[in-house]
């Protein structure tokens, strides 16, 4: 039993939506041949968990959302569509998940209470990265080649020694 002064919450069962919408998918793409491609399939994955995640506001839902998303955006580019010629798609396909990282502290920002400014860390890593790969597949930017591979190499030593400083920075700052 409610009381008159309590207001009953209605919820949206995504859960159960989300798996009848992806055996319908499923099943259509089976039965008419719809010749569906892996990036909109990963695609409808992630905008199904951004609706969800939105309407519930449910931030945890929102990450694999903004992940999917990315990763949707990247194999469209690189290997559906086509448009991306061979020598950047490495690159690309990182920016493209940097994008979706990126979109996960935006919507968090946006539909919940909860920061999610970790994963604003995780886009600008992935982005330095895809950019560098990028750079390396020019042709004639043999410079900026050079320069890219040292920073690459340098950061292969360094990142493992940030984990170590940033561990050490945690364990101090909770006692």
């Amino acid at each position: 039993m409610t009381s008159s002064n309590s207001v009953e919450k209605k919820t949206i069962p995504f859960g159960g939506i989300f798996l009848i919408l992806l055996g319908l998918f499923i099943l259509f793409d089976q039965i008419f041949d719809l010749k569906m491609n892996g990036g909109i399939f990963l695609c409808a994955l992630g905008l199904i968990f951004i609706l969800w995640g939105a309407t519930q506001r449910k931030a945890g839902l929102l990450v694999p959302g903004g992940i999917l998303t990315g990763l949707s955006i990247g194999v469209i580019l690189v290997e559906d569509a086509g448009t991306i010629p061979a020598s950047y798609a490495e690159g690309a396909f990182v920016l493209a998940l940097a994008a979706g990282f990126g979109l996960v502290t935006l919507i968090a920002q946006l539909f919940t209470v909860e920061k999610y400014w970790w994963a604003v860390i995780v886009a600008g890593i992935l982005f330095i990265i895809g950019t560098g790969l990028i750079i390396m597949g020019l042709p004639n930017a043999i410079f900026l080649k050079s320069v890219i591979e040292g920073i690459f190499t340098s950061m292969q030593y360094l990142w493992p020694q940030a984990l170590v400083c940033l561990g050490i920075c945690i364990i101090f700052k909770n006692r």
